[in-house]
């Protein structure tokens, strides 16, 4: 985690996750105007990423636990006494704050506009994953996207993207 113990703070793996996946997200080339949309979008994506990382690092632990020790046969003083539950302690510490902020950003989103198509693009992944990982919790994300999408028009001639 970073020097900022709140609520919100973030490993610097995300704020390096999220400038690096911004023109990955929405497809955009170097001399693109930036679409304040596709950062927010990369942001969110490099949380979802870190917070799928640990819950994968936690999974190994319990793996490893369940396979080499009988976790499942130990009282939970003998749990306790073992290393890697201190680790999966740790993740856990870790994640929620990570769970709060990224429940937080999807709440804002479907505000920011898109100015673009990639912005669009970048929304709809978002709306995306959160539909794979929550069963349909991004019902407004998608739909406000959606809407955006069907008015959008081409950055170069101007035509309608979609058609009614």
């Amino acid at each position: 985690m970073s020097d900022d113990k709140g609520p919100f703070a973030m490993s610097r793996r995300v704020v390096i996750g999220a400038a690096s996946a911004a023109p990955v997200v929405a497809g955009a080339g170097a001399g693109a105007l930036p679409d304040p949309a596709i950062a927010r979008c990369a942001e969110w994506m490099a949380l979802d990423a870190e917070i799928d990382r640990l819950g994968l690092r936690w999974s190994d632990l319990e793996t490893i636990l369940v396979r080499e020790k009988r976790w499942e046969q130990m009282t939970p003083d003998e749990r306790v006494a073992l290393s890697p539950t201190q680790e999966m302690d740790a993740i856990d510490e870790q994640l929620e704050p990570l769970f709060e902020q990224r429940e937080a950003w999807l709440e804002a989103l479907p505000a920011v506009r898109a100015s673009d198509t990639y912005g669009v693009v970048a929304k709809l992944e978002v709306a995306l994953r959160v539909m794979v990982h929550q069963q349909g919790d991004g019902y407004d994300l998608f739909k406000a996207t959606m809407e955006e999408l069907r008015i959008a028009r081409c950055p170069n001639c101007g035509a309608p993207v979609c058609k009614r």
